[in-house]
Order: C-alpha cells, then sequence, then structure tokens
C-alpha cells in the first residue's frame, strides 16, 4: 500500500512538473521591457523564451532598429493572463463561419514601406492596427497550425533560420536592399481557414465547380515596427 502511495504521488510531481513547463512564463524581463500584448524582434538570434537577452534587441522610441542586411527573428506575447487557447475559443465560439472551418491557425504578417526596389508603398502606418490586417501584398505571410499544445502557450516566435517559414527568404532579401530609414510593420493575430462556398465558380478547363478558401483572422494581438539603421 505504502508502495503504491509512493508510485502515485510520484507520478503526480511528474505530471505537474511536465505541465508547469509546457506553460511556463516567459522570463519576465521581456514583459517588463516590451509588455504584454507585444512583439520582440531580434537583430541577433532567436530570443529564447525563458532566458531575455538584451543584446539582441535595439529598442528606441516605440521602435525595434535592425542594420542593413541584418536579419530578425521574432517573439509575439499575449495579453497579460491568456493563452493562444483562450484567444482562439473567443473568435471561432460565435464566429458565423466557422462552421466552413479547414484548420485553426495563428498569423504572422509583415509589410514593408518600401519595396526593395525603392517605390514607396506606405507614406505612413495606421493609426488603428484593424487596418493593417487585409493590406494587399505583405512582404511575408506565414499561417502557423495550432495543434498540439500550442493552445496552452502565451508566447510564441519565428526562426530567421527556419527554412520552412520563409522568413529568410522573403524578408531577408529585402532587408539586404532596404536603406535606412525604411520601415517593417509586424503584426500577429489567430483565425481560421476557411472554404467559402458562397464564393464558388465554375472552371471551364476542368469542368468542375471551385470552391476558394479564406483566411479569418480576428483583430491584432500585437504589432510593432522595425526601422532600418
Amino acid at each position: 500500500m505504502k508502495k503504491l502511495t509512493f508510485t502515485t504521488a510520484l507520478l503526480v510531481v511528474i505530471l505537474m512538473i511536465f505541465v508547469s513547463f509546457r506553460i511556463a512564463d516567459p522570463d519576465p524581463a521581456y514583459i517588463k521591457a516590451f509588455g504584454f500584448g507585444s512583439i520582440c524582434v531580434s537583430m541577433k538570434g532567436y530570443p529564447l523564451k525563458d532566458r531575455y537577452d538584451a543584446t539582441q534587441f535595439d529598442f528606441r522610441n516605440g521602435k525595434f532598429y535592425v542594420p542593413q542586411g541584418g536579419t530578425i527573428d521574432l517573439r509575439a506575447f499575449l495579453p497579460k493572463g491568456t493563452t493562444y487557447g483562450d484567444l482562439i475559443n473567443k473568435y471561432t465560439s460565435n464566429h458565423p463561419k466557422y462552421k466552413d472551418v479547414i484548420e485553426v491557425q495563428s498569423y504572422w504578417k509583415i509589410y514593408s514601406n518600401f519595396d526593395d526596389v525603392g517605390n514607396n508603398l506606405f507614406t505612413a502606418w495606421p493609426a488603428n492596427s484593424i487596418d493593417m490586417l487585409h493590406q494587399n501584398k505583405p512582404l511575408w505571410f506565414e499561417p502557423t497550425n495550432t495543434e498540439g499544445s500550442f493552445k496552452e502557450w502565451n508566447t510564441s516566435g519565428q526562426d530567421f533560420t527556419d527554412s520552412d517559414n520563409n522568413l529568410q527568404r522573403d524578408v531577408g532579401n529585402w532587408l539586404s536592399k532596404a536603406k535606412p530609414g525604411w520601415q517593417l510593420y509586424i503584426l500577429h493575430t489567430i483565425g481560421f481557414r476557411r472554404n467559402c462556398p458562397e464564393d464558388k465558380y465554375w472552371d471551364s478547363q476542368r469542368l468542375e465547380y471551385i470552391v476558394p478558401i479564406s483566411f479569418e483572422m480576428a483583430p491584432p494581438i500585437a504589432t510593432c515596427i522595425v526601422e532600418v539603421k
């Protein structure tokens, strides 16, 4: 009996440690530096969740600064006391189009105020972040699945060296050509990809109806501005 009780207690302790590890909060120094509901942009490698390194960031006057030809690694922090699951449930629970869902996702978008040859795309960033949510031609767009333990998280990020996300290809190319003063607008949110039966159309070559897809996105969770120095 004593052996059984000890074994049960040990399993409970192991489970608690495992759960605590999975949903542990990020290093509080991040929140002190950037606040809840924020994005931080590192110019010196991927910012680890549990270890804040101030040398990775040049954050001044509400903007992150990165060098010409440099790199960017991203980490988002959710509003205080929330997880991705909380935000997803709040957005999808009464959404009229959720019945057509294909996949629940999180989203990253980056817009540039100049293209890589110097054409001005934005003279000023909108004051309301919702106005940036569906702007045309983002420099980079990354839908991310929310499977596994993702919904328990309160932070997530994007690694510049991850070949699966094309951050290095799309944004790295832009940074290699950017001039001092050029800017990036970064936003992060959640939502879902769905079928759009209301917009189906007949494809005369394939001789069948095509049902397009749509990305339904909640208002941005966090945004930030990056400037080339």
